[in-house]
């Protein structure tokens, strides 16, 4: 049965690698990584000009670094251990220049079994940090868990599209809610 877990964690991972690939840099690590399996890195530039692209008025660049991990259970120690490194690697990972406006550092575990006390401590964990008083951007981080053996996902509150990007390309096929914006709604 767990053997069976362990080819389904693997089967949702490539699913997701599979769904970054289109517009992230995917590196697959080695077991002696374990348990960070892969990570995914984004880089967007933007510009703003004034007529010809000589006249540039301003430009930002933003970052996103995504660290897997996959693991039998998810305790509370486990995630803080893997927090902190995922908070180590991705501080190494941005350079906060003049045109840098933002980073993101995304951890997402999958799991079999995360214990309750490991995804309240996830639901909670917040970091944010400012360069500069924000003036070269600031880094945040984003978690996310994906338990394969409840199959549910859940994030912290900045983590919050990549969960709704995990629940689309894992479970495609449970009904969502669709969110009606407030303007064309109809009070009665």
């Amino acid at each position: 049965m767990e053997k069976q877990q362990m080819v389904l964690a693997d089967e949702q991972i490539e699913k997701v690698l599979r769904s970054y690939s289109v517009y992230y840099d995917i590196e697959r690590m080695d077991e002696t990584k374990a348990p960070l399996v892969a990570t995914a890195d984004y880089h967007e530039h933007e510009t703003g000009y004034m007529l010809i692209r000589k006249a540039e008025m301003w430009s930002a660049d933003k970052h996103e670094y995504v660290f897997i991990y996959s693991v039998p259970e998810l305790t509370a120690e486990l995630f803080e251990t893997c927090m902190a490194q995922a908070k180590e690697l991705g501080e190494a990972k941005v350079d906060p220049v003049a045109g840098h406006m933002s980073s993101n550092v995304v951890a997402v575990f999958f799991c079999q079994n995360a214990q309750p006390e490991a995804v309240e401590a996830l639901k909670k964990y917040r970091f944010r940090k400012s360069f500069q008083f924000s003036l070269k951007g600031w880094m945040e981080i984003h978690t996310a868990v994906v338990d394969t053996g409840k199959e549910f996902v859940a994030s912290n509150a900045p983590g919050k599209n990549t969960a709704e990007f995990l629940k689309k390309a894992l479970y495609p096929s449970i009904k969502r809610k669709k969110r009606i914006p407030i303007i064309g709604r109809r009070f009665k």
